[in-house]
C-alpha cells in the first residue's frame, strides 16, 4: 500500500542514523587516534608526559568536545527519526482503518464524504474537492470541503479539459505536488481557488480503477507548512482504496436498481393473471405487518417481503386456458420455486415460495408437509 515512497522514507531514516553515527563515533575517534599518535605518543614513549604542550592538550579537549557534540547530534537525529517513523506508523494504521470504513459504507454519497474527510485528516489539508467523471465524460466537482464545512459543488461544477490542476491530473493519471501554485502554469484561479479560501499549495491525485481514471482528489493548503512527498504517497494509497470502494458501491447500486426494476416487472406480470391484480402486493404488505409484530429482523422482513411479492410467480408458467385445472394450478409453488432458486438475488426466498401452500394439518401442497415439517 505504501510501496516505493515508503521504502524511500525508511531509507532516509537509515541514512540519517548512519550519518549521525559516523559524526558521533568515527570522526571523533579518528581525531583522538591522530592526535594521540602524532603528538602525545612521542612524549609518553620518552617518559616525558608532563611536558606535553598546552596546544596539544587543547586539541585533545576539542576532540572530546566534538565527540560529545556528535553524540548529542546523533541522539537528536535518532529521536527525530523515531518520531517520524511513529508518525508514519500512526498514519498507516489510520489508513487501514479508513479502508475498512470505506468497505463498510453502503451509500455512495456517504462514501464520497468519508473519502474527502479522511484525505484531509490524513494530510492535514485545510480544504479540498472531490471530482468525478459522469456518464457523459464530464469531470464534475461532486463537492468541496473547507475547514470541516461541506460546501457542496464548487462555483465551477464542470471542468473543461485542461482547465486547472485537477483536470490535468485527470487527463494524465499522475499525481502532482505543488508548493507554490502561483509559480505553476497549471494553476487556474477560476477553478483551483475555493471561494473565500485562496489556494497556496496543492496535492492532487487521480482515482483510478481498472486502469481508467474515474475522478480526482484535490487538497489545498496544508495547515502547517507545505504538503510533503509522504502526504502525496499516503493520499495515493488512500485513492487506490477509495477507487475500489467507489466502483464496488456503484456496481451495488446498479445491481440494486436492476433488482427493483426486475422485481417490479415480475410483479406487474402477475397482475395480468385472472383475478390476481394487486394480490402479490397485498400479501407482501400484510406479511410485513405480521413480521414486524413478531419482531423479525430487517433481513428477515426483507426476505419475507420479496418472497411474498413472487410467491405466485409459478402461475406464469401455466397456460391461461388451463387455469380451471386445480390440480395443475396447485403446482405453481413448485414451478415458482424452480424459477427462483438459481437466481442469487431471490434464492433465499425460494423455500418460502415452495411451501406457501402447505398446511399445518398436512393437507397442503405440493409436498403435503405438516406441523414442524414445514420450514
Amino acid at each position: 500500500m505504501y510501496s516505493l515512497e515508503g521504502r524511500d522514507f525508511f531509507d532516509n531514516i537509515r541514512r540519517s542514523v548512519k550519518i549521525s553515527h559516523f559524526v558521533a563515533s568515527i570522526i571523533p575517534l579518528a581525531l583522538l587516534v591522530y592526535f594521540s599518535v602524532q603528538y602525545v605518543y612521542p612524549y609518553v614513549s620518552a617518559g616525558d608526559a608532563s611536558n606535553i604542550p598546552l596546544n596539544i592538550g587543547i586539541l585533545l579537549v576539542l576532540a572530546v568536545a566534538v565527540s560529545v557534540l556528535g553524540l548529542i547530534l546523533s541522539t537528536k537525529a535518532t529521536d527525530s527519526s523515531i518520531e517520524s517513523a511513529q508518525d508514519l506508523n500512526t498514519k498507516i494504521n489510520s489508513l487501514f482503518d479508513i479502508t475498512r470504513q470505506f468497505r463498510e459504507t453502503l451509500h455512495l454519497d456517504i462514501l464520497l464524504n468519508k473519502i474527502m474527510e479522511s484525505a484531509m485528516a490524513l494530510t492535514s489539508a485545510d480544504s479540498g474537492s472531490l471530482l468525478m467523471y459522469d456518464e457523459q465524460g464530464n469531470l464534475k466537482c461532486i463537492f468541496s470541503k473547507s475547514k470541516g464545512i461541506n460546501s457542496g459543488p464548487s462555483h465551477r461544477e464542470i471542468l473543461k479539459p485542461g482547465e486547472g490542476i485537477a483536470s490535468r491530473v485527470a487527463e494524465t493519471g499522475k499525481a502532482v505536488l505543488i508548493d507554490d501554485v502561483l509559480k505553476d502554469g497549471r494553476f487556474n484561479p477560476d477553478v483551483d481557488n475555493e471561494p473565500g479560501n485562496e489556494t497556496m499549495s496543492v496535492v492532487c491525485v487521480p482515482l483510478i480503477y481498472a486502469g481508467e481514471t474515474i475522478g480526482v482528489i484535490e487538497l489545498r493548503n496544508r495547515k502547517q507548512g507545505h504538503f510533503t512527498k509522504q502526504d502525496e504517497a499516503l493520499l495515493n494509497s488512500l485513492a487506490d482504496q477509495a477507487s475500489i470502494s467507489i466502483a464496488q458501491n456503484r456496481a451495488n447500486e446498479r445491481q440494486h436498481s436492476d433488482f427493483i426494476h426486475i422485481t417490479e416487472m415480475l410483479v406487474g406480470a402477475q397482475d395480468y393473471i385472472q383475478n390476481m391484480k394487486g394480490h402479490a402486493r397485498r400479501v407482501a404488505g400484510y406479511a410485513n405487518l405480521i413480521g414486524k409484530h413478531l419482531n423479525f429482523s430487517d433481513a428477515e422482513l426483507k426476505k419475507l417481503y420479496h418472497a411474498c411479492l413472487l410467491h405466485d410467480i409459478g402461475m406464469l408458467k401455466i397456460d391461461p386456458n388451463e387455469m380451471w385445472d386445480k390440480g395443475l394450478t396447485m403446482q405453481h409453488p413448485k414451478l415458482g420455486h424452480d424459477m427462483i432458486k438459481s437466481i442469487s438475488m431471490w434464492s433465499d426466498s425460494a423455500d418460502i415460495i415452495l411451501h406457501h401452500h402447505e398446511r399445518y394439518d398436512g393437507n397442503g401442497n405440493p409436498l403435503a408437509k405438516k406441523k414442524e415439517e414445514i420450514p
